[in-house]
Protein backbone atom coordinates (compact mmCIF):
# COMPACT_ATOMS: atom_id res chain seq x y z
CA UNK A 1 0.00 0.00 0.00
CA UNK A 2 1.36 3.43 -0.97
CA UNK A 3 2.28 5.76 1.86
CA UNK A 4 0.37 9.06 1.99
CA UNK A 5 2.82 11.12 4.06
CA UNK A 6 6.56 11.53 3.67
CA UNK A 7 6.86 12.54 7.32
CA UNK A 8 4.58 12.49 10.35
CA UNK A 9 5.40 14.22 13.63
CA UNK A 10 3.68 12.40 16.49
CA UNK A 11 3.39 14.62 19.55
CA UNK A 12 3.60 17.78 17.45
CA UNK A 13 1.53 19.81 19.93
CA UNK A 14 4.02 19.21 22.73
CA UNK A 15 6.63 21.78 23.71
CA UNK A 16 9.51 20.20 21.80
CA UNK A 17 7.22 18.87 19.08
CA UNK A 18 6.29 22.42 18.08
CA UNK A 19 9.96 23.34 17.69
CA UNK A 20 10.50 20.24 15.55
CA UNK A 21 7.57 21.12 13.31
CA UNK A 22 8.84 24.69 12.90
CA UNK A 23 12.29 23.44 11.93
CA UNK A 24 10.90 20.89 9.47
CA UNK A 25 8.72 23.49 7.76
CA UNK A 26 11.64 25.94 7.64
CA UNK A 27 14.19 23.57 6.13
CA UNK A 28 12.22 21.03 4.08
CA UNK A 29 11.56 23.18 0.97
CA UNK A 30 15.27 23.92 0.48
CA UNK A 31 16.31 20.38 1.40
CA UNK A 32 13.92 18.85 -1.15
CA UNK A 33 13.63 21.43 -3.96
CA UNK A 34 10.93 20.80 -6.50
CA UNK A 35 9.30 18.09 -4.42
CA UNK A 36 5.86 18.45 -2.95
CA UNK A 37 6.37 16.93 0.47
CA UNK A 38 3.39 15.58 2.32
CA UNK A 39 3.74 16.19 6.07
CA UNK A 40 1.32 15.35 8.86
CA UNK A 41 1.05 16.31 12.51
CA UNK A 42 -0.35 13.68 14.84
CA UNK A 43 -1.62 13.40 18.39
CA UNK A 44 -4.64 12.41 20.40
CA UNK A 45 -6.42 15.80 20.40
CA UNK A 46 -7.83 17.00 17.08
CA UNK A 47 -8.64 20.37 18.65
CA UNK A 48 -5.03 20.99 19.70
CA UNK A 49 -3.74 19.83 16.31
CA UNK A 50 -6.13 22.17 14.50
CA UNK A 51 -4.99 25.09 16.68
CA UNK A 52 -1.38 24.23 15.93
CA UNK A 53 -1.92 24.17 12.17
CA UNK A 54 -3.98 27.38 12.32
CA UNK A 55 -1.14 29.12 14.17
CA UNK A 56 1.39 28.52 11.39
CA UNK A 57 2.51 31.57 9.36
CA UNK A 58 0.41 32.27 6.29
CA UNK A 59 3.44 32.06 4.01
CA UNK A 60 4.27 28.49 5.08
CA UNK A 61 5.00 26.51 1.92
CA UNK A 62 3.97 23.16 3.37
CA UNK A 63 0.58 22.79 5.02
CA UNK A 64 0.49 19.77 7.34
CA UNK A 65 -2.42 17.39 7.42
CA UNK A 66 -3.86 16.15 10.71
CA UNK A 67 -3.85 12.59 12.03
CA UNK A 68 -5.61 11.71 15.28
CA UNK A 69 -3.78 8.85 16.98
CA UNK A 70 -3.66 7.69 20.59
CA UNK A 71 -1.18 5.22 22.10
CA UNK A 72 -4.12 3.61 23.93
CA UNK A 73 -5.77 2.86 20.56
CA UNK A 74 -3.63 0.38 18.62
CA UNK A 75 -5.77 0.65 15.48
CA UNK A 76 -5.21 4.41 15.31
CA UNK A 77 -1.46 3.96 15.80
CA UNK A 78 -1.24 1.40 13.03
CA UNK A 79 -3.31 3.58 10.70
CA UNK A 80 -0.96 6.51 11.34
CA UNK A 81 2.14 4.43 10.65
CA UNK A 82 0.55 2.73 7.65
CA UNK A 83 0.09 6.14 6.06
CA UNK A 84 3.60 7.41 6.89
CA UNK A 85 7.01 6.75 5.34
CA UNK A 86 8.87 8.18 8.33
CA UNK A 87 7.67 9.15 11.79
CA UNK A 88 9.27 11.41 14.37
CA UNK A 89 8.09 10.39 17.84
CA UNK A 90 8.12 13.48 20.07
CA UNK A 91 5.66 12.39 22.76
CA UNK A 92 7.09 11.43 26.13
CA UNK A 93 7.77 10.17 28.68
CA UNK A 94 8.79 7.37 26.35
CA UNK A 95 8.76 4.85 29.17
CA UNK A 96 4.96 5.08 29.08
CA UNK A 97 4.16 6.35 25.58
CA UNK A 98 6.99 5.07 23.40
CA UNK A 99 6.55 1.36 22.84
CA UNK A 100 3.15 1.63 21.16
CA UNK A 101 4.73 3.86 18.52
CA UNK A 102 7.74 1.61 17.96
CA UNK A 103 5.52 -1.46 17.70
CA UNK A 104 3.18 0.16 15.16
CA UNK A 105 6.11 1.39 13.05
CA UNK A 106 7.56 -2.11 12.85
CA UNK A 107 4.17 -3.63 12.05
CA UNK A 108 3.42 -1.10 9.29
CA UNK A 109 6.97 -0.69 7.93
CA UNK A 110 7.31 2.95 8.87
CA UNK A 111 10.79 4.36 9.59
CA UNK A 112 11.06 5.60 13.18
CA UNK A 113 13.04 8.41 14.82
CA UNK A 114 12.72 9.79 18.34
CA UNK A 115 14.34 12.23 20.77
CA UNK A 116 14.22 10.13 23.91
CA UNK A 117 16.89 10.36 26.57
CA UNK A 118 15.60 7.44 28.65
CA UNK A 119 18.11 4.53 28.66
CA UNK A 120 15.70 1.93 30.05
CA UNK A 121 13.28 2.66 27.22
CA UNK A 122 15.66 2.56 24.27
CA UNK A 123 17.60 -0.44 25.58
CA UNK A 124 14.34 -2.32 26.14
CA UNK A 125 13.16 -1.43 22.63
CA UNK A 126 16.46 -2.55 21.11
CA UNK A 127 16.16 -5.87 22.92
CA UNK A 128 12.52 -6.41 21.98
CA UNK A 129 12.31 -5.03 18.44
CA UNK A 130 15.82 -5.10 16.93
CA UNK A 131 15.36 -8.41 15.11
CA UNK A 132 11.75 -7.68 14.13
CA UNK A 133 12.75 -4.30 12.71
CA UNK A 134 15.56 -5.82 10.65
CA UNK A 135 13.18 -8.41 9.23
CA UNK A 136 10.71 -5.65 8.29
CA UNK A 137 13.49 -3.42 6.84
CA UNK A 138 12.54 -0.71 9.33
CA UNK A 139 15.06 1.59 10.98
CA UNK A 140 14.35 2.30 14.65
CA UNK A 141 16.59 5.25 15.49
CA UNK A 142 16.43 6.41 19.09
CA UNK A 143 18.08 9.38 20.86
CA UNK A 144 18.24 11.64 17.81
CA UNK A 145 18.40 14.95 19.66
CA UNK A 146 20.97 16.44 21.98
CA UNK A 147 20.58 13.04 23.64
CA UNK A 148 22.75 11.75 22.06
CA UNK A 149 23.84 12.70 18.54
CA UNK A 150 26.73 14.98 19.60
CA UNK A 151 28.20 12.30 21.87
CA UNK A 152 27.59 9.29 19.62
CA UNK A 153 28.77 11.00 16.45
CA UNK A 154 31.52 12.75 18.40
CA UNK A 155 32.96 9.41 19.49
CA UNK A 156 32.76 8.04 15.95
CA UNK A 157 34.37 11.17 14.48
CA UNK A 158 37.13 11.17 17.09
CA UNK A 159 37.96 7.53 16.38
CA UNK A 160 38.12 8.32 12.67
CA UNK A 161 40.47 11.25 13.28
CA UNK A 162 42.81 9.09 15.36
CA UNK A 163 42.94 6.61 12.51
CA UNK A 164 43.28 9.15 9.69
CA UNK A 165 45.67 11.63 11.28
CA UNK A 166 47.91 9.23 13.19
CA UNK A 167 47.10 5.81 11.74
CA UNK A 168 46.44 4.93 15.36
CA UNK A 169 44.34 2.22 16.96
CA UNK A 170 41.82 4.00 19.25
CA UNK A 171 41.84 2.99 22.90
CA UNK A 172 40.04 5.50 25.15
CA UNK A 173 37.85 8.59 24.81
CA UNK A 174 36.88 10.98 27.60
CA UNK A 175 34.07 13.47 26.94
CA UNK A 176 33.60 16.73 28.84
CA UNK A 177 30.26 18.55 28.48
CA UNK A 178 29.87 22.28 29.11
CA UNK A 179 26.69 24.34 29.13
CA UNK A 180 27.32 27.99 28.25
CA UNK A 181 24.94 30.77 29.31
CA UNK A 182 25.93 34.14 27.87
CA UNK A 183 23.41 36.50 29.47
CA UNK A 184 21.73 37.08 32.80
CA UNK A 185 18.47 35.30 31.98
CA UNK A 186 19.95 31.90 32.86
CA UNK A 187 19.22 28.42 31.56
CA UNK A 188 15.70 27.01 31.62
CA UNK A 189 13.89 23.85 30.58
CA UNK A 190 10.34 22.67 30.08
CA UNK A 191 8.40 20.45 32.49
CA UNK A 192 8.14 17.67 29.89
CA UNK A 193 11.92 17.33 29.83
CA UNK A 194 11.98 17.22 33.63
CA UNK A 195 9.20 14.62 33.66
CA UNK A 196 11.12 12.34 31.31
CA UNK A 197 14.24 12.72 33.45
CA UNK A 198 12.33 11.82 36.61
CA UNK A 199 10.97 8.63 35.08
CA UNK A 200 14.30 7.89 33.42
CA UNK A 201 16.12 7.98 36.75
CA UNK A 202 13.23 6.13 38.36
CA UNK A 203 13.72 3.18 36.01
CA UNK A 204 17.42 2.73 36.85
CA UNK A 205 16.70 -0.51 38.73
CA UNK A 206 14.76 -1.90 35.77
CA UNK A 207 17.64 -0.95 33.49
CA UNK A 208 20.10 -2.94 35.60
CA UNK A 209 17.79 -5.97 35.46
CA UNK A 210 17.40 -5.55 31.70
CA UNK A 211 21.15 -5.49 31.14
CA UNK A 212 21.63 -8.62 33.22
CA UNK A 213 19.19 -10.55 31.03
CA UNK A 214 20.02 -8.97 27.66
CA UNK A 215 23.08 -11.15 26.98
CA UNK A 216 24.74 -8.43 24.95
CA UNK A 217 28.42 -8.80 24.04
CA UNK A 218 31.08 -7.54 26.40
CA UNK A 219 32.93 -4.56 24.98
CA UNK A 220 36.59 -5.58 24.58
CA UNK A 221 39.20 -3.27 26.05
CA UNK A 222 42.25 -2.15 24.12
CA UNK A 223 45.02 -0.79 26.28
CA UNK A 224 45.01 -0.20 30.04
CA UNK A 225 41.72 0.34 31.85
CA UNK A 226 40.39 3.86 31.50
CA UNK A 227 40.42 5.41 34.96
CA UNK A 228 36.96 6.81 35.75
CA UNK A 229 36.78 9.24 38.65
CA UNK A 230 33.33 9.02 40.27
CA UNK A 231 34.00 11.89 42.67
CA UNK A 232 33.70 15.62 41.96
CA UNK A 233 37.15 16.95 41.09
CA UNK A 234 38.97 19.75 39.28
CA UNK A 235 40.26 18.94 35.80
CA UNK A 236 42.95 21.32 34.58
CA UNK A 237 42.64 20.49 30.88
CA UNK A 238 39.05 21.77 30.82
CA UNK A 239 39.48 24.34 33.62
CA UNK A 240 36.40 23.16 35.50
CA UNK A 241 35.11 20.96 38.27
CA UNK A 242 33.61 17.78 36.92
CA UNK A 243 31.06 15.17 37.96
CA UNK A 244 30.18 11.96 36.10
CA UNK A 245 27.76 12.53 33.23
CA UNK A 246 24.48 11.22 34.63
CA UNK A 247 22.31 11.50 31.51
CA UNK A 248 21.93 9.15 28.54
CA UNK A 249 25.19 9.58 26.60
CA UNK A 250 27.28 6.83 28.27
CA UNK A 251 24.42 4.34 27.84
CA UNK A 252 24.05 5.31 24.19
CA UNK A 253 27.76 4.90 23.44
CA UNK A 254 27.73 1.54 25.17
CA UNK A 255 24.68 0.28 23.28
CA UNK A 256 25.93 1.59 19.92
CA UNK A 257 29.18 -0.32 20.33
CA UNK A 258 27.38 -3.47 21.47
CA UNK A 259 25.01 -3.41 18.49
CA UNK A 260 27.98 -3.04 16.14
CA UNK A 261 29.68 -6.01 17.80
CA UNK A 262 26.51 -8.08 17.32
CA UNK A 263 26.57 -7.45 13.56
CA UNK A 264 29.54 -9.20 11.96
CA UNK A 265 29.43 -7.08 8.81
CA UNK A 266 29.37 -3.82 10.77
CA UNK A 267 32.02 -5.02 13.21
CA UNK A 268 34.41 -5.93 10.41
CA UNK A 269 33.88 -2.57 8.67
CA UNK A 270 34.56 -0.41 11.73
CA UNK A 271 37.47 0.01 14.09
CA UNK A 272 37.21 -1.79 17.45
CA UNK A 273 35.17 -0.17 20.24
CA UNK A 274 36.76 2.22 22.71
CA UNK A 275 36.61 2.64 26.45
CA UNK A 276 34.45 5.69 27.11
CA UNK A 277 33.77 7.99 30.04
CA UNK A 278 31.88 11.27 30.24
CA UNK A 279 31.78 14.19 32.64
CA UNK A 280 29.77 17.36 33.18
CA UNK A 281 31.87 20.50 33.64
CA UNK A 282 30.90 22.95 36.38
CA UNK A 283 32.69 26.31 36.44
CA UNK A 284 32.68 27.25 40.15
CA UNK A 285 32.81 25.53 43.52
CA UNK A 286 29.50 27.14 44.50
CA UNK A 287 27.80 25.75 41.41
CA UNK A 288 29.39 22.37 42.13
CA UNK A 289 27.98 22.32 45.66
CA UNK A 290 24.51 23.22 44.39
CA UNK A 291 24.71 20.53 41.69
CA UNK A 292 25.77 17.84 44.17
CA UNK A 293 22.99 18.75 46.60
CA UNK A 294 20.27 18.97 43.95
CA UNK A 295 21.30 15.78 42.15
CA UNK A 296 21.53 13.85 45.43
CA UNK A 297 18.02 14.88 46.49
CA UNK A 298 16.70 14.25 42.98
CA UNK A 299 18.31 10.81 42.79
CA UNK A 300 16.98 9.73 46.17
CA UNK A 301 13.41 10.84 45.47
CA UNK A 302 13.35 9.45 41.92
CA UNK A 303 13.92 5.92 43.25
CA UNK A 304 10.46 5.78 44.84
CA UNK A 305 6.97 6.33 43.47
CA UNK A 306 6.03 8.83 46.19
CA UNK A 307 9.27 10.69 45.53
CA UNK A 308 8.63 10.87 41.79
CA UNK A 309 5.14 12.26 42.44
CA UNK A 310 6.63 14.87 44.76
CA UNK A 311 9.27 15.85 42.20
CA UNK A 312 6.70 16.16 39.43
CA UNK A 313 4.39 18.23 41.62
CA UNK A 314 7.12 20.75 42.42
CA UNK A 315 9.48 21.03 39.44
CA UNK A 316 10.51 24.61 40.22
CA UNK A 317 11.34 23.79 43.83
CA UNK A 318 13.60 20.85 43.07
CA UNK A 319 15.37 22.53 40.15
CA UNK A 320 15.65 25.95 41.78
CA UNK A 321 13.38 27.46 39.16
CA UNK A 322 15.14 25.92 36.17
CA UNK A 323 12.27 23.72 34.96
CA UNK A 324 8.67 24.86 34.67
CA UNK A 325 5.50 24.35 32.67
CA UNK A 326 6.26 27.60 30.83
CA UNK A 327 9.69 26.52 29.59
CA UNK A 328 12.52 28.81 28.47
CA UNK A 329 12.02 32.28 27.04
CA UNK A 330 13.29 33.28 23.61
CA UNK A 331 16.09 35.20 25.33
CA UNK A 332 17.14 32.14 27.32
CA UNK A 333 17.16 30.02 24.18
CA UNK A 334 19.26 32.60 22.34
CA UNK A 335 21.80 32.99 25.15
CA UNK A 336 22.38 29.28 25.83
CA UNK A 337 24.74 26.94 23.98
CA UNK A 338 26.78 23.79 24.60
CA UNK A 339 30.11 22.23 23.80
CA UNK A 340 31.55 18.74 24.16
CA UNK A 341 35.30 18.11 24.09
CA UNK A 342 36.69 14.65 23.40
CA UNK A 343 40.15 13.62 24.61
CA UNK A 344 41.21 10.42 22.86
CA UNK A 345 44.21 8.14 23.14
CA UNK A 346 45.44 5.32 20.94
CA UNK A 347 48.38 3.27 19.77
CA UNK A 348 50.63 4.22 16.85
CA UNK A 349 51.52 1.71 14.14
CA UNK A 350 55.09 1.66 15.42
CA UNK A 351 53.96 0.66 18.89
CA UNK A 352 51.52 -1.89 17.51
CA UNK A 353 54.31 -3.44 15.46
CA UNK A 354 56.23 -3.94 18.69
CA UNK A 355 53.17 -5.57 20.26
CA UNK A 356 51.35 -7.44 17.46
CA UNK A 357 49.12 -9.22 19.97
CA UNK A 358 46.35 -6.80 20.94
CA UNK A 359 46.17 -8.35 24.39
CA UNK A 360 49.75 -7.21 25.02
CA UNK A 361 48.60 -3.60 24.65
CA UNK A 362 46.71 -3.99 27.92
CA UNK A 363 50.04 -3.42 29.67
CA UNK A 364 51.25 -0.61 27.39
CA UNK A 365 50.54 3.10 27.69
CA UNK A 366 48.97 4.70 24.57
CA UNK A 367 51.42 6.92 22.69
CA UNK A 368 49.02 8.94 20.52
CA UNK A 369 46.44 11.51 21.59
CA UNK A 370 44.00 13.83 19.86
CA UNK A 371 41.39 16.38 20.93
CA UNK A 372 38.15 17.08 19.07
CA UNK A 373 35.07 19.08 19.94
CA UNK A 374 31.49 19.64 18.92
CA UNK A 375 29.40 22.67 19.79
CA UNK A 376 25.94 23.96 19.12
CA UNK A 377 23.08 26.21 20.23
CA UNK A 378 20.74 25.63 23.18
CA UNK A 379 20.62 21.83 23.40
CA UNK A 380 17.03 20.90 24.23
CA UNK A 381 14.82 23.06 22.04
CA UNK A 382 17.12 24.62 19.41
CA UNK A 383 19.78 22.00 18.69
CA UNK A 384 17.49 18.99 19.11
CA UNK A 385 14.97 20.04 16.40
CA UNK A 386 17.87 20.70 14.02
CA UNK A 387 19.42 17.31 14.74
CA UNK A 388 16.30 15.21 14.43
Amino acid sequence: MAKTFDLTIFGATGFTGKFILTEVLRTAPAAFPGQKLQIAVAGRSRERLEKLVASLPSDTEIHPEIIVADVQDEASMRAMCRASKTLIAAAGPYRFLGEAVVKACVQERCQYVDITGEPEFFERMALKYHTKAKEAAVSIVHVCGFDSIPADMGVLYTKQQLEKVHNALPSTIEMFFKLHVAGNAGFAGHYATFESAVHGFGSAGLLRQLRRTANRPQIPKIGPNLAVNPKPHWVHKVAAYTVPFFFADPAVIRLSQQLVLQDKDLASAQSPPVQFSAYICIPTFKALAVTIFASTVFGLLAKYEFGRKFLLKHPRLFTMGTFSHEGPSDQQLAETSFSETFFAQGFSKELRDQHPNVEDLRQVKPDVSIVTSVSGPEPGYVATPKMV
